[in-house]
C-alpha cells in the first residue's frame, strides 16, 4: 500500500485535493462532531492525507493542544505541509511513516481517522498500535464505508455505467471496503485491545459536483469509477459517461450535483 500511495494514486489525491476534500467535507463533520476535541488535547490523524482533517483538529484543540498527521504518502504530505505553512498552524506536525511499523509519537488522547484505516496491510497489528499510543482511556475515532450497495454515490453512476460493461465488477473487493462490515471492525477493535467499541452508521450527502459536467468529471475519476470504466469496451465509454450523466441529472439542483453517503462513524477506548 505504501507503493501505491507514493505512485500514481498518491499523485493523484494530492493533485486534486481540495475538490476531494469539498465532496469528503460531510464525513469530516460527522467525525469531529463525535471526537469532540478540547482544548489542550494530543490529537494523532492516522492516514491524515493530504493534511485537511489534521489542521481542523489543530484549531480544535488549540490553545495547549497538538494534531500530529501521519501518513505513507509522500505526495500528500507534501500537500499537508503547503497547507500548514499558507494557514500559519503552529501546533500541527506531520509524519511521513506507517502506523504499522513506525512508533507512534505518542501519548495521544485521541486518534482521528477520515477514511485512513480501510488501508491496513495488516489491520489487526496497526490498531493494536493505535491503542498503545493512547493514554488510559483515550479514544479512537474513525470514518469507514459502509458497503459499496448502500452507498448511492456509487450505486446511482456504477449502474449506469454497468449495463455496458463487459466484465462484472464488484467494489466489495476493493479495499476502501474492507471495514464496511460492523462485525469484522468490532472483532479488529476488541483484538487489538479497545473496549466501548461502538458504529454509528450515519448518511451524508456529498457535493460531487458543481454541475452535472463536474460531478461525472469527479466520479470518473475516483477509483470505483475507473475500475467499472475499464471493464467497458472503449466503443461504448461514451455511451456509458453519457448514461451516467443523464444518472447524475436527476440528483441535480441549485447546490449542484449531491449524492448520499452511507459511513460508519466508529469509536473505541483503550480501558484505564
Amino acid at each position: 500500500m505504501a507503493q501505491i500511495w507514493n505512485d500514481d494514486d498518491g499523485e493523484r489525491w494530492a493533485a486534486d485535493a481540495d475538490r476531494r476534500d469539498r465532496v469528503l467535507a460531510p464525513v469530516g463533520d460527522s467525525l469531529f462532531g463525535a471526537a469532540r476535541l478540547r482544548p489542550g488535547e494530543r490529537v494523532l490523524d492516522v492516514g491524515c492525507g493530504c493534511g485537511a482533517t489534521t489542521l481542523l483538529a489543530a484549531g480544535q484543540v488549540a490553545p495547549g493542544g497538538t494534531a500530529t498527521g501521519l501518513d505513507v504518502s509522500a505526495p500528500m504530505l507534501r500537500v499537508a505541509r503547503a497547507r500548514q505553512e499558507s494557514g500559519g498552524v503552529a501546533n500541527a506536525s506531520f509524519v511521513h511513516a506507517d502506523a504499522e511499523t513506525h512508533p507512534l509519537p505518542g501519548p495521544f488522547d485521541a486518534v482521528i481517522s477520515r477514511f485512513g484505516t480501510m488501508f491496513f496491510a495488516d489491520p489487526a497489528r496497526a490498531l493494536a498500535a493505535t491503542a498503545g499510543g493512547l493514554v488510559p482511556g483515550g479514544r479512537l475515532i474513525m470514518a469507514t464505508w459502509q458497503p459499496p450497495d448502500v452507498n448511492p454515490w456509487l450505486t446511482v453512476p456504477g449502474e449506469a455505467i454497468m449495463r455496458h460493461a463487459v466484465t462484472a465488477v464488484d467494489l466489495r473487493d476493493r479495499r476502501m471496503f474492507t471495514q464496511s462490515d460492523p462485525e469484522v471492525v468490532e472483532r479488529l477493535l476488541t483484538g487489538a485491545g479497545f473496549a466501548r467499541v461502538r458504529l454509528d452508521g450515519v448518511r451524508v450527502p456529498l457535493p460531487v459536483g458543481t454541475d452535472v459536467a463536474d460531478a461525472a468529471e469527479y466520479l470518473a475519476g475516483t477509483g470505483p469509477g475507473r475500475a467499472q470504466l475499464a471493464a467497458v469496451a472503449d466503443a461504448d465509454r461514451e455511451a456509458a459517461l453519457r448514461d451516467m450523466r443523464t444518472a447524475l441529472a436527476e440528483h441535480a439542483g441549485p447546490d449542484g450535483v449531491r449524492l448520499e453517503a452511507a459511513i460508519w462513524i466508529v469509536t473505541a477506548f483503550r480501558p484505564d
